[in-house]
């Protein structure tokens, strides 16, 4: 059965969904048509002629890039203008264009939480978190020799994995409790009951059964746990809990093993960013600090892409630096005279990271063994150096 890039636009939105992005982004399929077959997709940071070129020559059906190829309306789709030339020229070569972008920034495939494990920070989380999800107990009554079978079909539809904010949630899945117990009930005239009689009490041994599901998953479980149920009218309760599940959001905040001064970190990070970065980009990182390379850091905060709003998250949490992209003169002064330095990486370097985790996590998709999927290498850094 051929792929088709509504299948490839579901797996994207699985770890990253649409309903993430800001109001203000423009993300999805941008170009093209759900129901077109996929064979090869090219993975890019952004669309330029070169990389669309680089599509038409290896007979590429999906683009999936980070940013996206419209932000603003178009009023026309002549080719004189600018902003509707590419998906028009898209659109003659039948290749579709899809883009992940405020949505891939919160999701744990985002460059920040790359490149904070490559520099192995230690009790890393968000930056800003955006939400954390609502988490419900569900707890069911199932007579004992249909226990396991309702259990496994919980299981299916996401019961008890990922139960807790804590760090180590994603290790543990199937996550239950249960207690043996007598359940009571009279059938009525018009019941078909499984067990007993109508018109008699009825006594079961029973398991209790209870585990934790995101807020959001409430309907799929419900009718999961009707189906695989024996009774025709299960007991089950949902209870809302002050617990928060998993987050999301903006950029991360960590420490270093042991403490370093910021000199020999740059070196690390530039490293860093080489070594997550597509093999085919042949310059290297070009870092700028506004502190002195002997200043001592422990706390670091990373924002891949255009951090300079985030200056005051970075603060409140105590980090040392801040290392994003595109900081412009008056928020560095400002940073500085809080007390907090900048290391700017720039917007390219500090998202191509991100190509190529997205990249490995379609190779990862077993229902995408047919597909080729392929970093571009026309990706490239728009800015040139003109004085190294």
């Amino acid at each position: 059965m051929p792929v088709s890039v509504g299948l490839i636009a579901q797996i994207i939105e699985r770890v990253a969904p649409k309903a993430w992005a800001e109001e203000w982004d423009n993300v999805g399929l941008l170009v093209g048509d759900f129901a077109a077959p996929v064979e090869r997709i090219l993975v890019a940071l952004d669309a330029t002629p070169e990389v669309l070129q680089e599509a038409r020559e290896k007979d590429v059906q999906l683009i999936v890039a980070h940013h996206p190829i419209l932000f603003k309306a178009l009023k026309n789709l002549r080719s004189d203008n600018q902003s509707a030339r590419l998906p028009i020229q898209m659109i003659q070569s039948g290749i579709a264009y899809y883009a992940a972008h405020t949505n891939l920034d919160q999701s744990p495939l985002s460059s920040s939480w790359s490149l904070g494990r490559a520099l192995e920070l230690e009790k890393m989380e968000h930056l800003k978190v955006t939400h954390a999800e609502k988490l419900v107990k569900l707890v069911t009554f199932v007579p004992e020799d249909h226990a396991e079978a309702v259990r496994q079909a919980l299981v299916n539809v996401g019961v008890g994995e990922g139960i807790t904010g804590g760090p180590h949630a994603s290790e543990y899945a199937e996550c239950f409790f249960a207690v043996a117990g007598a359940g009571m009930f009279r059938p009525l005239d018009n019941a078909h009951p499984a067990i007993g009689e109508v018109g008699e009490l009825t006594r079961v041994e029973e398991i209790r059964l209870e585990s934790i599901l995101p807020e959001n998953r409430i309907d799929r479980v419900v009718k999961a746990l009707q189906r695989a149920h024996p009774y025709e009218e299960p007991a089950y309760d949902l209870i809302p809990l002050y617990n928060r599940g998993a987050s999301r959001g903006y950029g991360v905040i960590g420490y270093l093993k042991e403490p370093e001064n910021l000199g020999s970190f740059a070196r690390k990070l530039s490293a860093g960013l080489r070594k997550l970065a597509p093999a085919s980009l042949a310059e290297e990182p070009k870092l700028r600090a506004s502190e002195n390379p002997e200043q001592v850091l422990r706390k670091i905060a990373i924002v891949n892409g255009s951090g300079g709003s985030f200056i005051s998250q970075a603060l409140f949490k105590g980090a040392d630096l801040l290392i994003t992209g595109d900081v412009d003169h008056h928020e560095v002064l400002d940073a500085l005279e809080a007390g907090l330095p900048i290391m700017d990486m720039g917007h390219f370097w500090g998202e191509a990271p991100m190509v190529k985790t997205l990249a490995e996590h379609l190779k990862a998709e077993k229902v995408l063994a047919g597909v080729e999927v392929i970093i571009s290498q026309e990706m490239k850094n728009p800015w040139r150096a003109l004085n190294s």
